[in-house]
């Protein structure tokens, strides 16, 4: 019977990869790990190829109808609080974030246990001049850059391949399948950021 791979549960209130809630998804894993695996085996049965693929295809279709209708002005001024991103600034990290997922994709086929690059939000803002961007033209880019990341993931096709381990040098081991996923709740995580743009 093939491994299964690890479970990570994030902890309400706490953003995944941050202070106490890394160290809560650690315990719980390794808990849960310990456990007889009948959750694990639901789990895994809940979270799978199947169901990542369904969110990561309709985030361009929800995201397009939200801001339908949306002028380049708004999407510049509208926030998610005083000091909070505009829906431009959300847009662009999408955009950025979908390259640096399909970037772990290449790593993990290409090369045993890779160490995910990361990049802090505040030098991307800067890098790519988040604050010029026509919106549009970031729509399409992300667009883009997420069926490039669909069509690599078609590739691949066993079960081993979607269990292939890296690390992010602050979250931990992650699978194929976690990045797949991750990648489809951080989608999630900023479309009701956008939300709560007024």
């Amino acid at each position: 019977m093939s491994r299964l791979p690890p479970l990570r549960i994030p902890i309400r209130g706490r953003p995944y990869g941050t202070g106490v809630g890394v160290a809560s998804h650690q315990l719980l894993s390794q808990e849960f790990s310990r456990s007889t695996g009948k959750l694990h085996r639901i789990m895994h049965r809940l979270v799978n190829p199947t169901k990542a693929f369904r969110t990561l295809h309709k985030t361009p279709t929800v995201l397009k109808a939200i801001l339908k209708g949306l002028s380049q002005a708004q999407i510049i001024t509208l926030r998610d609080g005083t000091d909070g991103w505009s829906i431009l600034f959300i847009l662009c990290h999408l955009r950025d974030l979908e390259e640096i997922y399909t970037q772990r994709v290449r790593d993990l086929l290409a090369q045993p246990n890779p160490i995910f690059r990361t990049v802090s939000n505040e030098a991307l803002v800067q890098q790519n001049h988040y604050g010029e961007q026509p919106f549009e033209s970031v729509l399409d880019e992300y667009c883009a850059r997420r069926n490039r990341l669909i069509a690599l993931l078609e590739t691949v096709v066993t079960e081993d391949q979607w269990l292939l381990s890296g690390t992010h040098l602050s979250q931990g081991p992650a699978t194929l399948l976690d990045v797949a996923v991750n990648c489809g709740l951080h989608d999630i995580d900023h479309i009701e950021q956008i939300t709560r743009c007024a």
